[in-house]
Protein backbone atom coordinates (compact mmCIF):
# COMPACT_ATOMS: atom_id res chain seq x y z
CA UNK A 1 0.00 0.00 0.00
CA UNK A 2 2.65 2.53 0.69
CA UNK A 3 4.61 1.52 -2.05
CA UNK A 4 1.60 1.99 -4.43
CA UNK A 5 0.85 5.33 -2.89
CA UNK A 6 4.22 6.24 -3.77
CA UNK A 7 3.90 5.51 -7.29
CA UNK A 8 0.98 7.55 -7.52
CA UNK A 9 3.35 10.52 -6.17
CA UNK A 10 5.98 10.27 -8.31
CA UNK A 11 3.19 10.00 -11.39
CA UNK A 12 1.67 12.51 -10.24
CA UNK A 13 4.78 14.48 -9.69
CA UNK A 14 5.87 14.01 -13.06
CA UNK A 15 2.65 14.70 -14.88
CA UNK A 16 2.63 18.41 -12.99
CA UNK A 17 6.07 18.65 -14.56
CA UNK A 18 4.83 18.01 -18.33
CA UNK A 19 4.08 20.99 -20.24
CA UNK A 20 0.96 20.91 -22.69
CA UNK A 21 2.41 23.91 -24.95
CA UNK A 22 6.00 22.51 -24.92
CA UNK A 23 4.43 18.86 -25.93
CA UNK A 24 2.10 20.19 -28.40
CA UNK A 25 4.70 22.86 -30.15
CA UNK A 26 6.81 19.97 -30.51
CA UNK A 27 3.80 17.71 -31.79
CA UNK A 28 2.96 20.39 -34.65
CA UNK A 29 6.51 20.88 -35.20
CA UNK A 30 7.10 17.61 -36.35
CA UNK A 31 3.63 17.42 -38.39
CA UNK A 32 5.25 20.74 -40.29
CA UNK A 33 8.44 18.75 -41.28
CA UNK A 34 6.44 15.81 -42.26
CA UNK A 35 4.55 17.79 -44.38
CA UNK A 36 7.35 19.85 -45.99
CA UNK A 37 9.20 17.12 -46.89
CA UNK A 38 6.91 15.81 -49.10
CA UNK A 39 7.03 19.07 -51.44
CA UNK A 40 11.20 18.49 -50.91
CA UNK A 41 10.94 14.45 -52.41
CA UNK A 42 9.66 16.04 -55.53
CA UNK A 43 12.48 15.89 -58.14
CA UNK A 44 13.08 18.41 -60.14
CA UNK A 45 12.96 17.79 -64.00
CA UNK A 46 15.89 16.78 -65.96
CA UNK A 47 16.32 18.96 -69.09
CA UNK A 48 19.09 20.30 -70.69
CA UNK A 49 19.65 24.37 -70.16
CA UNK A 50 19.09 25.27 -73.77
CA UNK A 51 15.83 23.47 -74.33
CA UNK A 52 14.30 24.78 -71.18
CA UNK A 53 11.91 26.84 -73.26
CA UNK A 54 10.54 23.57 -75.24
CA UNK A 55 10.68 20.49 -72.84
CA UNK A 56 10.06 22.43 -69.46
CA UNK A 57 5.98 21.31 -69.59
CA UNK A 58 6.78 18.12 -70.73
CA UNK A 59 8.82 17.23 -68.39
CA UNK A 60 6.35 18.99 -66.11
CA UNK A 61 3.21 16.76 -66.78
CA UNK A 62 5.59 13.72 -66.50
CA UNK A 63 6.11 14.33 -62.61
CA UNK A 64 2.26 13.98 -61.84
CA UNK A 65 2.56 10.49 -60.09
CA UNK A 66 4.87 12.47 -57.76
CA UNK A 67 2.40 15.47 -57.22
CA UNK A 68 -0.64 12.57 -56.51
CA UNK A 69 1.28 11.08 -53.91
CA UNK A 70 1.98 14.68 -52.64
CA UNK A 71 -1.61 15.50 -52.45
CA UNK A 72 -3.25 12.49 -50.76
CA UNK A 73 -0.24 12.48 -48.68
CA UNK A 74 -0.87 15.87 -47.26
CA UNK A 75 -4.48 15.80 -47.25
CA UNK A 76 -4.12 12.66 -44.98
CA UNK A 77 -1.54 14.49 -42.85
CA UNK A 78 -3.76 17.66 -42.83
CA UNK A 79 -6.77 15.29 -41.48
CA UNK A 80 -4.39 13.18 -38.82
CA UNK A 81 -3.06 17.18 -37.59
CA UNK A 82 -6.91 17.48 -36.78
CA UNK A 83 -7.76 14.94 -35.23
CA UNK A 84 -4.76 15.11 -32.95
CA UNK A 85 -5.42 18.61 -32.44
CA UNK A 86 -8.51 17.34 -31.40
CA UNK A 87 -7.26 14.53 -28.61
CA UNK A 88 -5.17 17.05 -27.13
CA UNK A 89 -7.76 20.17 -26.68
CA UNK A 90 -9.92 18.21 -24.95
CA UNK A 91 -6.90 16.14 -22.57
CA UNK A 92 -7.31 18.04 -19.29
CA UNK A 93 -4.43 15.41 -17.63
CA UNK A 94 -0.71 14.76 -18.66
CA UNK A 95 1.03 11.70 -17.99
CA UNK A 96 4.39 10.02 -19.21
CA UNK A 97 2.57 7.27 -20.92
CA UNK A 98 0.51 9.82 -22.91
CA UNK A 99 3.98 11.59 -23.83
CA UNK A 100 5.48 8.33 -25.08
CA UNK A 101 2.39 7.44 -26.58
CA UNK A 102 2.15 10.81 -28.59
CA UNK A 103 6.21 10.03 -29.37
CA UNK A 104 6.10 7.15 -30.76
CA UNK A 105 3.10 8.57 -32.76
CA UNK A 106 5.28 11.19 -34.48
CA UNK A 107 8.19 8.72 -34.84
CA UNK A 108 5.98 6.93 -37.54
CA UNK A 109 4.92 10.33 -38.58
CA UNK A 110 8.27 11.90 -39.08
CA UNK A 111 8.78 8.59 -41.29
CA UNK A 112 6.19 8.89 -44.12
CA UNK A 113 8.02 11.03 -46.29
CA UNK A 114 9.75 7.96 -47.20
CA UNK A 115 7.18 5.65 -48.39
CA UNK A 116 5.45 9.14 -50.12
CA UNK A 117 8.82 9.49 -51.83
CA UNK A 118 8.39 5.19 -52.80
CA UNK A 119 5.06 5.63 -53.67
CA UNK A 120 5.56 8.61 -56.26
CA UNK A 121 8.31 6.92 -57.96
CA UNK A 122 6.01 3.29 -58.29
CA UNK A 123 2.48 4.44 -58.20
CA UNK A 124 1.05 1.27 -60.17
CA UNK A 125 3.62 -0.84 -57.78
CA UNK A 126 1.80 -3.85 -55.35
CA UNK A 127 4.05 -3.82 -53.08
CA UNK A 128 5.22 -0.22 -52.97
CA UNK A 129 1.33 0.41 -52.89
CA UNK A 130 0.93 -1.95 -49.90
CA UNK A 131 3.93 -0.37 -48.14
CA UNK A 132 2.57 2.93 -48.42
CA UNK A 133 -0.88 1.94 -47.04
CA UNK A 134 0.14 -0.36 -44.50
CA UNK A 135 2.14 2.87 -43.23
CA UNK A 136 -0.38 5.50 -43.59
CA UNK A 137 -2.72 2.78 -41.43
CA UNK A 138 -0.25 2.45 -38.84
CA UNK A 139 -0.21 6.51 -38.30
CA UNK A 140 -3.42 6.51 -37.74
CA UNK A 141 -3.84 3.12 -35.21
CA UNK A 142 -1.36 5.05 -32.95
CA UNK A 143 -3.12 7.98 -33.34
CA UNK A 144 -6.20 5.98 -31.83
CA UNK A 145 -4.24 4.12 -29.56
CA UNK A 146 -3.45 7.89 -27.83
CA UNK A 147 -7.13 8.78 -27.89
CA UNK A 148 -8.05 5.31 -26.37
CA UNK A 149 -5.92 5.91 -23.69
CA UNK A 150 -6.88 9.33 -22.62
CA UNK A 151 -10.47 8.73 -23.06
CA UNK A 152 -11.00 5.16 -21.57
CA UNK A 153 -12.84 5.75 -18.19
CA UNK A 154 -12.14 9.24 -18.84
CA UNK A 155 -8.99 8.57 -17.72
CA UNK A 156 -7.40 11.90 -18.81
CA UNK A 157 -10.54 14.14 -20.49
CA UNK A 158 -13.10 15.89 -19.31
CA UNK A 159 -15.75 13.95 -17.30
CA UNK A 160 -18.37 16.13 -18.44
CA UNK A 161 -17.96 14.00 -22.08
CA UNK A 162 -20.46 11.75 -22.90
CA UNK A 163 -20.46 8.56 -24.19
CA UNK A 164 -21.70 9.56 -27.18
CA UNK A 165 -18.83 11.97 -28.22
CA UNK A 166 -16.37 9.06 -27.06
CA UNK A 167 -17.61 7.03 -29.52
CA UNK A 168 -17.63 10.02 -32.00
CA UNK A 169 -14.21 10.49 -32.04
CA UNK A 170 -13.00 6.65 -31.68
CA UNK A 171 -15.15 6.29 -34.90
CA UNK A 172 -13.62 9.25 -36.61
CA UNK A 173 -9.85 8.01 -35.28
CA UNK A 174 -9.89 4.56 -36.19
CA UNK A 175 -11.93 5.43 -40.11
CA UNK A 176 -8.47 6.36 -42.10
CA UNK A 177 -6.64 3.84 -40.73
CA UNK A 178 -9.55 0.74 -41.48
CA UNK A 179 -9.62 1.90 -44.59
CA UNK A 180 -6.18 2.08 -45.76
CA UNK A 181 -6.06 -1.49 -44.08
CA UNK A 182 -8.96 -2.59 -45.80
CA UNK A 183 -7.73 -1.17 -49.49
CA UNK A 184 -4.49 -3.06 -49.50
CA UNK A 185 -6.21 -6.74 -50.38
CA UNK A 186 -7.45 -4.74 -53.54
CA UNK A 187 -4.00 -3.72 -55.05
CA UNK A 188 -3.68 -7.22 -56.24
CA UNK A 189 -6.69 -6.80 -58.55
CA UNK A 190 -5.59 -3.72 -59.65
CA UNK A 191 -3.52 -0.36 -58.11
CA UNK A 192 -6.05 1.65 -59.17
CA UNK A 193 -9.04 0.09 -56.96
CA UNK A 194 -6.29 0.45 -53.82
CA UNK A 195 -6.59 4.25 -54.68
CA UNK A 196 -9.46 4.80 -55.62
CA UNK A 197 -11.01 2.89 -52.33
CA UNK A 198 -9.42 6.05 -50.19
CA UNK A 199 -12.09 8.45 -51.44
CA UNK A 200 -14.20 6.49 -48.98
CA UNK A 201 -12.51 8.53 -46.45
CA UNK A 202 -14.35 11.46 -47.25
CA UNK A 203 -17.78 9.58 -47.95
CA UNK A 204 -16.81 8.28 -44.02
CA UNK A 205 -16.60 11.88 -42.83
CA UNK A 206 -19.71 12.94 -44.04
CA UNK A 207 -21.37 9.85 -42.78
CA UNK A 208 -20.31 10.00 -39.38
CA UNK A 209 -20.80 13.85 -39.08
CA UNK A 210 -24.50 12.60 -40.46
CA UNK A 211 -25.02 9.86 -37.60
CA UNK A 212 -23.58 11.60 -34.52
CA UNK A 213 -25.81 14.85 -35.72
CA UNK A 214 -22.03 16.89 -35.76
CA UNK A 215 -23.25 20.25 -37.57
CA UNK A 216 -21.08 22.15 -35.12
CA UNK A 217 -18.41 21.85 -31.93
CA UNK A 218 -20.31 20.34 -28.70
CA UNK A 219 -20.10 22.97 -25.79
CA UNK A 220 -17.17 20.37 -24.32
CA UNK A 221 -15.15 20.71 -27.31
CA UNK A 222 -15.74 25.12 -27.34
CA UNK A 223 -14.58 24.72 -23.52
CA UNK A 224 -11.82 22.20 -24.32
CA UNK A 225 -10.24 24.01 -27.50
Amino acid sequence: MVEDKEEKKISGELGSLISQDRVLSFSDAVFAFAATLLVLKIDLPQIVRSQISTQFFAAFVTLWPQYLANIISFLVIGYYWLNHHAIFGMVKKYNTTLVWLNLLFLIFLSFLPFPVDLYGDFLTTPIVVVFYSASLAVVGLLLFLIWWYASRNHNLINEKMSTHEITYYSARMLLAPIIFTFSIPLVYIHPALTQVSWVFILIGIVALNRIFKRKKLSEVEKVSL
